[in-house]
């Protein structure tokens, strides 16, 4: 549970940034300058103005060309995640299951006989040339009996014979709800496990990096995140002791990437005492500072497009009678829900199917009729496998907002395609109608599963333009320059409880601010994920410039 202490940090001196200011505040959209004070911006105009604010010691940076933006904010982020993943097996370059199995046999030969062979997350099953996981026979022949753990994107894993037999994981054991054990034509164990429920079987029985190593590694990352332009992030889906790490980073001074931290729900646990824990906490969302506050609750409602386990209105294509996996069951989703609103926490719903995003917002009014939602700032996460306009107009009257990933989009779409085909997947992840629909929307990658590089998710949803397969992908979904900066400044600031101080260079704001190569407004659309980030500043403090 956080705790309020004063956080060991120093005030950095004053400074004024000229150049070509893009504002983001309609109020002023450009400026010469801004000047910062006491890590808050003190003026927005003119050279003049902003000296004088400023005063004669101030520090002054002044950037030819380009354009200077506020900081950028990433609405749906592990960055404990990934860091985390950096210190494991590394499987995102792999294009084959011989160059999986090559990477765990390296970190085989140079383990103890005990040790657990575990991945980063980040890798996708349709960059492999065999379009599937490895099975519990391939990873056997590698890892000299070790235990092996291959986690994905959050859904899924695949796992070896050792890993089964330490989680007592066999054909008679039962699928646990809300999640699926892979099967052969026998009903033994592939070796793949579906959802939290089935994988956790044998994550659970993983050793951990110590906490230090954990703290350490999220320190670390910071600065690749600020390199990327990123100076806020919403990190979802936080697990009791990862809450207590970003604590120990904050009260030692060294969080610079702004946080608001989500509690993941573990639904398939008993609820009753979820709910119990979370009220004895006495503490609920908003609770914190500018540099660490706590967000609302994650819940899983189902998987995940890529795996099939998204939860559908109709059967997937290629899987008569499979709609996906509905992770939480209504019953108990309503139960959180209310909990939720009742006692004034925020909820974030992973929703990726059209039958969960239903659900959700079918929940959400239910409640809203005895415990009004709209104030909380409840959030649809992902939401983009085709929700309809009537649930566009749902969230809309019930103030709830779309936390959206261009990049999934535009990581996933050939797969996708081969499974739906191309006009209904150019009909995914709908920015444009959501914008259309008055709907407020923060703009994220979901790193590790994207790269967390915002420009690449502001190009793909200005252009929907997909390198694998050389075209654009549902331009009628695609915004403007302005929208997409948007999503990345004022919509996650709001998704972020900070939107009285982030999201705009406006007098009384963060000093948060990006000086990029180019005016992405002044590019071609399919220039923008060349820009070049040459300087982010969070509260004043330069934290990244380039050389």
């Amino acid at each position: 549970m956080l705790r309020v202490n004063a956080a060991r940090r120093e005030v950095p001196p004053p400074s004024i940034v000229s150049g070509n200011i893009v504002t983001m505040d309609p109020a002023r959209p450009r400026a010469e300058a801004i000047a910062i004070r006491d890590g808050r911006i003190a003026c927005v105009g003119s050279r003049e103005a902003a000296a004088a604010a400023a005063g004669r010691r101030a520090a002054r940076l002044h950037f030819e060309g380009g354009a200077i933006v506020p900081g950028l904010i990433d609405s749906h982020n592990h960055m404990l995640w990934t860091a985390v993943q950096r210190r494991l097996i590394d499987l995102s370059g792999c294009r084959s299951i011989d160059q999986v199995l090559a990477r765990v046999r390296e970190r085989a030969e140079r383990s103890p006989p005990d040790a657990w062979l575990v991945s980063g997350t980040g890798w996708h099953v349709e960059s492999l040339h065999e379009k599937r996981y490895p099975t519990r026979q391939e990873l056997d022949s590698v890892a000299g009996g070790r235990p092996v753990y291959l986690p994905r994107v959050g859904h899924a894993a695949a796992v070896n014979s050792a890993a089964l037999r330490l989680a007592g994981i066999d054909r008679d054991t039962p699928d646990p709800a809300g999640g699926r054990i892979g099967r052969d034509a026998t009903g033994e164990p592939t070796g793949l496990l579906l959802e939290p429920p089935a994988f956790d079987l044998v994550g659970d029985r993983v050793p951990p990096l110590s906490a230090a190593q954990r703290r350490d590694a999220l320190a670390q990352i910071q600065a690749d995140y600020h390199a990327a332009g990123l100076t806020g992030v919403i990190d979802p889906g936080l697990a009791p002791e990862d809450l207590g790490i970003y604590q120990q980073l904050w009260s030692e001074g060294r969080l610079t990437v702004r946080t608001v931290s989500m509690p993941l729900a573990q639904t398939h646990d008993d609820p009753e005492q979820l709910m119990a824990e979370l009220g004895a906490w006495g503490v609920r969302t908003g609770f914190g500072d500018e540099w660490l506050r706590l967000g609302g609750l994650k819940v899983y409602l189902d998987g995940g497009a890529s795996l099939g386990t998204a939860l559908m209105r109709e059967p997937y294509p290629d899987e008569r009678c499979q709609c996906g996996i509905q992770v939480t069951h209504t019953a108990v989703f309503h139960r959180i829900v209310e909990f939720c609103a009742r006692t004034g926490w925020s909820l974030g719903v992973h929703a990726v199917g059209g039958k969960a995003i239903d659900i959700a917002l079918e929940v959400f009014d239910d409640v809203h009729r005895r415990h009004p939602i709209d104030a909380l700032r409840f959030s649809l996460i992902h939401a983009y496998l085709w929700p309809t306009p009537q649930n566009i107009a749902a969230a809309r009257r019930l103030g709830v907002a779309v936390a959206t990933q261009a990049s999934m989009q535009y990581r996933f779409a050939p797969l996708l395609i081969r499974r739906f085909g191309e006009a209904l997947v150019g009909r995914a992840t709908p920015v444009r109608s959501w914008l259309d629909g008055g709907i407020r929307v923060g703009g994220g990658s979901d790193s590790p599963i994207t790269p967390f590089e915002p420009l690449l998710g502001i190009w793909h949803a200005v252009t929907r333009f997909v390198d694998e397969i050389g075209t654009a992908v549902g331009t009628d979904e695609a915004i403007s320059v302005g929208e997409a900066l948007d999503m990345y400044t004022r919509g996650s600031a709001w998704l972020s409880f900070a939107d009285q101080e982030r999201g705009m260079l406006r007098p009384g704001f963060a000093g948060d601010w990006v000086a990029l190569s180019e005016d992405p407004f002044e590019v071609p659309a399919l220039s923008l994920r060349d820009l070049r980030v040459r300087a982010t500043c969070v509260g004043g403090e330069l934290v990244y410039r380039a050389a």
